[in-house]
């Protein structure tokens, strides 16, 4: 995995790697000389890529986004690190849109936790907790443009939005049933679309009061289980029903 990586960054490099029942053990060697002849072993992947995304070769920092790029464009077995911080089944995930910098998850335990994945991939950093806690399981998640704020909604019926900077909650908008899917309108920040098990599609505006009627896209006697925006057509957009399938709509002439 790391071979073709240390090659280019560093001729005086040597590698060699041996799988094994536990993971990977590996023994790294910089320099030819006896006077700077070190030798490093690792056994599994976690302390193989701790020490390298740490370590200085022939005086040059060794970047950890550049490894970690190449790392996973060139691996054949992915590498997996497990995130802990929920209590129970996690059932929603979500990055941020600035390169995936943040990951969002929400589960059975009712919390939503916000991991910064640099932290989470070379350390054992926590995550921060959002203080908007729901009553029931969440079951969807979504970051507006900004990654600012986050939605979350659930099995209580309400869509929490959230502030991330100070993890405060900012409104609550309710259903009548349990909230499945969750998009935010990708030119408008203030706008997004939620599907609920109450057979709705909700279109909501931030800015209106907080018991202001929302925009009723669809009412059907069946679930929706997710709905999404077009990205490149805001226009556009894709629901899941439980009995009717997939629905292509324009917002602009609903019906």
């Amino acid at each position: 995995i790391f071979a073709s990586f240390i090659k280019r960054t560093c001729a005086r490099a040597t590698l060699r790697l041996c799988s094994g029942s536990v993971g990977i053990c590996c023994v790294l060697r910089f320099g030819r000389t006896a006077e700077n002849m070190r030798e490093v072993k690792g056994c599994g992947m976690r302390s193989s890529v701790g020490f390298l995304s740490r370590r200085k070769i022939t005086g040059h920092p060794l970047m950890k986004e550049e490894f970690q790029r190449r790392r996973l464009a060139g691996c054949t077995s992915l590498y997996k690190r497990d995130l802990l911080g929920h209590f129970g089944c996690v059932n929603a995930i979500e990055f941020s849109n600035n390169g995936g910098e943040w990951l969002v998850s929400g589960g059975d335990d009712r919390r939503v936790l916000l991991w910064h994945m640099e932290k989470a991939l070379h350390s054992s950093a926590k995550p921060l907790k959002l203080k908007g806690e729901h009553l029931s399981n969440i079951f969807c998640l979504a970051f507006d443009s900004t990654n600012r704020r986050v939605f979350s909604g659930g099995n209580d019926e309400q869509v929490i939005l959230h502030d991330v900077e100070r993890g405060e909650t900012l409104n609550v908008f309710l259903h009548d049933d349990a909230v499945y899917g969750l998009s935010v309108s990708p030119v408008n920040d203030n706008v997004f679309a939620s599907s609920s098990d109450d057979g709705r599609v909700l279109i909501w505006d931030t800015r209106e009061p907080p018991h202001g009627e929302p925009f009723c896209l669809a009412n059907y006697p069946s679930a929706f289980h997710s709905v999404m925006f077009n990205p490149a057509e805001p226009r556009l957009l894709a629901t899941a029903n439980s009995k009717e399938g997939v629905g292509l709509w324009d917002i602009r002439k609903p019906r």
